[in-house]
């Protein structure tokens, strides 16, 4: 039987001469491969994972594997980081098992794997051709059963939302030990630990942002792969960090003196100083675009959790051409949603939420969720409340970026 430290060197020496033969047939995988280090952890139950910079593999499950599977093995994590799924595009409030899964509905209409069975869009109906954000934003609102079991006959079933996948393989696993090795909670913790080391990473984006750019010979990758990677590479604003930016520059804080505090410089002799959070924040939403109940409460569930701390009050107003009503609490639109269905609904005035913040000084800050397509307004340089644009497509994104960044931040937010 083989021991750990015989499968050890096996299954390095097995990885490095896949490596070595992509210097001249994939060289787009070889110049991935030398960005990373690679790494033995004997611990995880999948074969092989990416992410913080190393390529991890597990000596035992490796020493299992056939050459041809070791391939297109690391094809596909090659593949996974020059989308930038592992570094860049994390997103927010999803399970590990949806990440992977997601990753897999991006990768596999695009590059047929002869012994990998990839989990496809068609396995949730889910649609063909949107991006990794759009998939796991649908898989994780679904109660989705991703661990190859299925559902009994007195199970509800399409109606209420719930999907099903009829798992026939797994990455690391042969079709002839699926249904043995990858059940219930062992495959869980499988797709569980293929993303243990996903995270948001600036650098390693910017490293393989460079590969991409540097790169004119792709090998055997399909043309429509090489788009998509190409397309992922592409500079953002990241919603993240434009949310986080946006948070610092508008919190505000009142001082009060207290004697319950002593002050830094003289202690107890003088009265130290206590800061209360008074920040106001509007959220302005576009009701004349067509998006629908669960966007709008996926925005709102996003924004909730940048401004849960140090923001004293969040209230929503809907506008198109002009404010539509009174704002409410975003705990009430959170409850509401229907509502943005029944007003609004006709041209698209930015002008509006501006004017309406300009007459209510109160506010510090100004969310406009909208598709962009309106003129820039006017925004007065005295105005107090900062803003920050947040838009829902790619190509409105690219085509009024340049403009609104005159007046305020701004995102792309696509769900």
């Amino acid at each position: 039987m083989t021991s750990l430290r015989q499968a050890q060197g096996n299954a390095r020496e097995r990885i490095q001469q896949v490596a070595e033969q992509w210097f001249l047939t994939e060289p787009v995988f070889f110049a991935v491969y030398c960005s990373h280090r690679l790494a033995m952890n004997a611990n995880m139950q999948c074969p092989l994972r990416t992410g913080q910079g190393r390529i991890e593999y597990n000596p035992t499950v490796i020493d299992a594997l056939q050459d041809n599977q070791l391939n297109e093995l690391l094809k596909v994590e090659m593949i996974r980081i020059l989308l930038q799924h592992p570094y860049a595009r994390q997103p927010l409030g999803c399970k590990p098992i949806v990440q992977h899964a997601a990753s897999d509905m991006v990768i596999s209409p695009a590059y047929k794997l002869a012994w990998i069975d990839l989990t496809k869009p068609e396995d949730f109906g889910l649609p063909v051709g949107q991006h990794y954000e759009w998939y796991a934003a649908r898989l994780n609102g679904m109660a989705v059963h991703l661990d190859g079991s299925r559902q009994s006959e007195g199970d509800s079933g399409g109606d209420s939302g719930e999907w099903t996948k009829d798992s026939s393989a797994s990455e690391g696993t042969s079709k002839s030990q699926e249904t043995g090795e990858a059940q219930g909670t062992g495959k869980q913790q499988v797709e569980t630990d293929y993303t243990a080391l996903w995270e948001e990473d600036p650098f390693q984006a910017r490293l393989i942002t460079d590969i991409i750019q540097g790169s004119t010979m792709w090998g055997s990758i399909p043309g429509g792969m090489i788009e998509l990677i190409k397309k992922a590479a592409e500079g953002k604003i990241d919603f993240r960090s434009a949310l986080r930016g946006f948070r610092a520059s508008i919190l505000s804080r009142k001082r009060r003196l207290t004697r319950m505090r002593p002050s830094r410089r003289f202690g107890f002799e003088q009265m130290g100083s206590h800061y209360d959070f008074t920040t106001h924040l509007l959220v302005a939403v576009d009701t004349s675009f067509s998006t629908g109940s669960d966007e709008l409460g996926r925005y709102f569930r996003i924004i909730t959790t940048f401004f849960k701390y140090g923001i004293q009050e969040i209230d929503v107003l809907m506008f198109d051409a002009d404010v539509q009503g009174k704002p409410f609490t975003l705990k009430e639109a959170k409850k509401n949603l229907q509502e943005f269905k029944v007003q609004g609904r006709g041209g698209t005035n930015f002008q509006a939420p501006v004017d309406y913040v300009k007459e209510h000084p109160d506010y510090d800050g100004l969310i406009i969720i909208t598709d962009g397509y309106a003129p820039t307004p006017e925004v007065p340089p005295h105005l107090k409340a900062k803003l920050l644009w947040v838009i829902d497509n790619e190509s409105s994104f690219r085509i009024h970026y340049e403009s609104l960044r005159k007046t305020g931040r701004v995102c792309l937010m696509e769900l």
